[in-house]
């Protein structure tokens, strides 16, 4: 029968073991966010102290032997449990947990497992103690036996407990802030059964209980206000488990005698062995690159290394820094960032900047050069030495210095790309031309300038301006002459000449009359060209075309031509392009060799999708020949291979301009059909809601 004595104690027994079964059952249901290494140790040690104070309290409650030997076996089984998992607990908490290895929790688990077992069989062989003796009072089972292996049961609770304190106490001196008050409050809940445990073992009170089951519910009430008062648990251990073990990143933690304390998986590419080899070894003793970490641990901000395998080539920075400020043994996060790609893309570019004939210069906000690629040796006759420092403007012509001043200053002050041209002085004396394009990058950490991008075009100009000259001659000059040579041509044919004479004269005017034509498509040609490309806009076609077929038909009297056409038809297109479909119908009547040349022309949709229009223009004529379609559709004209005339491809840079695409297919049964193809579009759309015009192929 229960003494009334003992009734306080075993209520307070079960009142342990309920405080210690829901912080069990708080920390595996409902905080979820913890790191699940730190988790479940304290759930198993909140779990085997329930079991353990619940079932010495129905132990001493209940009369019925077998219940008090079921009660009995279970609070000691709980009991043995709780040190060792004590220990596991704070190793994982401190951050020690590359420690907990499957072996280290067998060898950990070899002597609970054998005092259990010693404790449930000592009525046969009396190596031991009977649990209920032991839970009832240690000091009496200590007194009362000469057991070598309850003692040395007795001296590993004690050792492994006092290590898992000790373990804490570090903890909290080397931390600071929140952390230091968590691994404070988990040295008090820790020492608190502790305490009671070494007061049962040797101050021998006189009543047959052991105190320490029933200081776990002060343990358990401690540890449910710190969960929510002081956030036990979600700070350091989630921190290291989300952080530390799962960056990329190599990460190696240092006291303050710079040994490794810790280090994540990632830290053995740059450490000579294994992480946990390297536990407590002076980190230069032991990582690959030396100097570089010395160079960071005696206060440089950063450094760069390198390190090389059979195949491969990898870089790193490293950065040093400390862990917490108020740390009285300041540690040090060693980190180790991988920039392999970063520094590939690097020497790429640098391999594209210093072999390319571009020249790529960076000023600063005051336009002074800090970097020019090697370029400028080839295209200024200038070494890298001599710009840098260099003011540019000072090598700008002196009619575009204020012009190019003023966009340098649109760049720095702006965020948009410029682009201009200008001239720049050579080392020998000339001027060359550059097309430069500025992009300001002041505010980038790594360029921290204005970059220029600058192409030597004075060949482009130089051709540019022949070209000018000559279409001059070609459309003016050459038109004035071709107009005189047809005045005398008529003077000629109007006086009574020879007809032999009359002959020549009217091959003269001909010709004249090609030559000036020639000239006009140069004219449209060069319009074409220097027409400034826009975004495309609704067209209507139908009406532009019967305009250009009715002048057509007056040019042309004895011509048959047909027409096809829808009442209305709107296409996107440049505005030229009822200048290419006159040159088409043009082309098929003044090559047409037959007597009575005919041309037909339609517009339809096109059989491939409503999205388009095609407009086909045929003819009974001679046919295009396949060498100049050939060159047509090369692009490429050679002295043997050419198109006569300039009309084709005038017709073809104009489709071109609109997106469209133009192809030449036989007709049946003698002559060329022409078929543009051009995007359809609604009468009523905007010219705003389409993209700039860009070439469309097939």
């Amino acid at each position: 029968m229960t003494e009334p004595v003992q009734l306080p104690y075993i209520y307070t027994l079960f009142a342990a073991g309920i405080l210690s079964g829901i912080v069990a059952i708080v920390v595996l249901i409902r905080f979820r966010l913890y790191s699940r290494r730190v988790r479940l140790p304290f759930a198993f040690l909140s779990l085997s102290g329930a079991i353990w104070a619940t079932a010495y309290g129905f132990s001493l409650l209940t009369t019925d032997p077998s219940s008090v030997v079921v009660s009995t076996r279970l609070a000691w089984f709980g009991a043995v449990l709780v040190p060792s998992i004590w220990l596991v607990f704070t190793l994982v908490y401190a951050g020690e947990g590359h420690h907990i290895t499957r072996q280290a929790i067998a060898i950990v688990a070899v002597e609970p497992t054998v005092a259990f077992a010693l404790g449930l069989t000592n009525q046969y062989h009396g190596l031991f103690a009977d649990p209920a003796v032991l839970l009832g009072d240690i000091s009496m089972s200590l007194t009362g036996t000469t057991s070598p292996l309850l003692g040395l049961h007795i001296v590993y609770t004690v050792g492994i407990t006092v290590a898992a304190l000790s373990i804490l106490a570090k903890t909290a001196l080397n931390s600071s802030g929140v952390h230091r008050q968590q691994a404070l409050l988990l040295t008090v809940m820790g020492g608190i059964p502790s305490l009671s445990f070494a007061t049962t073992l040797f101050l021998q009170p006189t009543i047959p209980i052991d105190p320490t089951p029933a200081s776990l519910g002060v343990s358990s009430a401690v540890i449910l206000w710190a969960l929510l008062r002081h956030r036990l648990f979600d700070i350091t251990p989630v921190a290291r488990d989300a952080i530390l073990s799962e960056m990329r990143d190599a990460v190696v933690v240092l006291d303050n005698h710079d040994r490794i304390v810790e280090a994540n998986g990632a830290a053995e590419d740059i450490l000579e062995q294994a992480t946990a080899e390297c536990i407590g070894q002076p980190v230069l003793e032991v990582v690959r690159r030396p100097s570089e970490v010395q160079a960071v641990l005696a206060g440089a901000d950063r450094a760069e290394t390198t390190l090389e395998t059979d195949s491969t080539r990898r870089y790193f920075e490293v950065r040093c820094g400390p862990i917490a400020e108020q740390t009285e043994n300041r540690a040090k996060l060693l980190v180790f960032h991988d920039v392999t790609e970063r520094r590939q893309t690097e020497e790429e570019f640098r391999a594209l900047i210093e072999n390319s004939r571009d020249v790529i210069t960076i000023l600063d906000e005051s336009g002074v050069c800090t970097y020019t690629s090697p370029s400028t040796v080839d295209v200024l006759g200038r070494s890298q030495d001599d710009l840098v420092g260099t003011a540019v403007l000072t090598l700008v012509h002196p009619d575009d210095r204020y012009r190019i001043g003023e966009q340098l200053t649109d760049v720095i002050d702006g965020d948009e790309l410029v682009r201009t041209e200008y001239r720049v002085r050579h080392d020998n004396g000339t001027w060359r031309w550059f097309e430069t394009v500025g992009v300001n990058l002041l505010d980038d950490a790594v360029i921290e300038g204005v970059v220029l991008n600058s192409r030597d075009v004075t060949s482009r100009y130089r051709y540019e301006q022949r070209l000018r000259v000559l279409n001059r001659v070609l459309r003016h000059d050459l038109r004035n002459d071709m107009n005189v040579i047809l005045g005398h041509a008529d003077l000629l044919l109007d006086h009574q000449i020879p007809v032999e004479t009359k002959e020549h004269a009217k091959t003269i005017k001909q010709k004249a009359r090609s030559l000036v034509e020639l000239g006009e498509q140069t004219r449209q040609i060069d319009t074409t060209l220097g027409h400034e490309l826009c975004d495309l806009s609704p067209v209507e076609i139908v009406g532009r075309v019967e305009q250009q077929l009715d002048d057509i038909e007056t040019n042309y009297p004895r011509a048959i031509i047909t027409r096809d056409l829808p009442d209305e038809q709107w296409v996107l297109a440049d505005e030229l392009i009822e200048s290419a479909l006159k040159n088409l119908v043009d082309n098929a009547l003044e090559h047409n060799d037959r007597i009575v040349p005919q041309v037909s022309v339609t517009i339809d949709h096109s059989p491939v999708s409503d999205d388009f229009v095609e407009m086909r223009v045929s003819d009974n004529g001679p046919g295009i020949p396949a060498a100049e379609l050939a060159v047509l559709e090369s692009g490429t004209e050679t002295p043997l291979q050419h198109i006569s005339g300039l009309g084709l491809w005038l017709v073809h840079w104009i489709i071109d301009r609109s997106s469209g695409h133009v192809r030449f297919v036989d007709n049946e049964p003698r002559g060329t059909t022409a078929i543009v193809r051009l995007q359809h579009s609604d009468k009523a759309a905007s010219s705003t809601q389409h993209a700039p015009a860009e070439s469309q192929t097939d």
